[in-house]
């Protein structure tokens, strides 16, 4: 006959004595949600308990190299160290040794990324040591007779390129030059050729109020490319030019020139001689000093 702490397995023997008792820790193995199961809560006979079945047999989890957190129970949280260590739009992760590695920082606005040994992450962002570096770009207006460029100049480069492209003319006419607001001192020389013959003209003059013929426009666009050096610096501005007319039976010219002064200036005006100008792009670009 079963005793109190036997587990009943034969019920109608296991009754054969009216009143016979029945381990009561059974109730223990009732119930449980679904989804659930059964767990050992104890060491004690017939003590059990229902659990979310949560259980595997992951028994630990360790952070590895640019992991961190972990555990070996409950809920474990793990994060990507790497990720954490950005902070910045643009931010890098770069290694600093063997199974190490840290942020670095976004350069500015138009530099390049640079291998550099005495970095701690072996690269830094710096200048491109050669070339040339958009500064300013800006659209020409409708139908205005001139355009000033500010902001083009500074102590970041000594010398600039400027390229016009784009754009229409009212009527075919060379486009003159200004620094800043300079009204005398500018000498040029310049040489142009029709396309309809061979024969060269050249023109100068040693005291004028502008450089003239630095570009051209037409009703097919507008064209000028000038390089000016030490415009920021306080010494005489020397330029060079040239432009190419996209109209039939326009011209080719080239030129140079230098404003005699020696003034510091961040801006530029390009006129038409004649008419109007239409749309069209100038952009700056400086020359890299080093």
């Amino acid at each position: 006959m079963p005793t109190a702490t036997d587990l009943v397995t034969d019920l109608p023997a296991d009754f054969a004595v009216f009143g016979q008792a029945v381990a009561t820790s059974m109730a223990d193995l009732l119930g449980g949600a679904s989804g659930y199961i059964l767990s050992k809560a104890s060491a004690t006979d017939m003590d059990f308990a229902w659990i979310a079945n949560d259980q595997g047999d992951i028994t630990g989890v360790t952070a590895g190299t640019g992991i961190s957190g972990g555990g070996t129970s409950g809920t474990v949280t793990v994060t990507n160290s790497m990720a954490t260590a950005i902070d910045a739009k643009g931010d890098l992760i770069g290694g600093t040794g063997a199974d190490a590695f840290s942020r670095l920082a976004v350069g500015t606005n138009g530099t390049v990324l640079t291998a550099d040994s005495a970095e701690a992450t072996g690269l830094k962002w710096a200048t491109p040591a050669n070339g040339l570096t958009l500064v300013k770009t800006q659209t020409i207006g409708s139908a205005v007779s001139s355009v000033t460029v500010t902001s083009a100049f500074s102590a970041t480069y000594d010398n600039y390129l400027i390229n016009v492209s784009g754009g229409v003319a009212s009527t075919d006419n060379n486009i003159e030059m200004t620094i800043g607001a300079a009204a005398t001192g500018y000498v040029y020389n310049n040489l142009y050729m029709l396309y309809t013959g061979t024969t060269i003209t050249g023109e100068n003059s040693n005291s004028q109020v502008k450089w003239i013929r630095v570009g051209r426009g037409s009703a097919n666009s507008i064209d000028c490319e000038i390089t000016l050096k030490n415009p920021f610096n306080t010494k005489r501005t020397t330029g060079q030019w040239r432009t190419s007319s996209a109209g039939a039976g326009q011209m080719w010219s080239i030129g140079g020139g230098a404003l005699d002064d020696n003034t510091s200036y961040t801006a530029f005006t390009l006129t038409a001689a004649t008419g109007t100008l239409t749309g069209g792009t100038i952009r700056v670009y400086g020359y890299q000093n080093s």
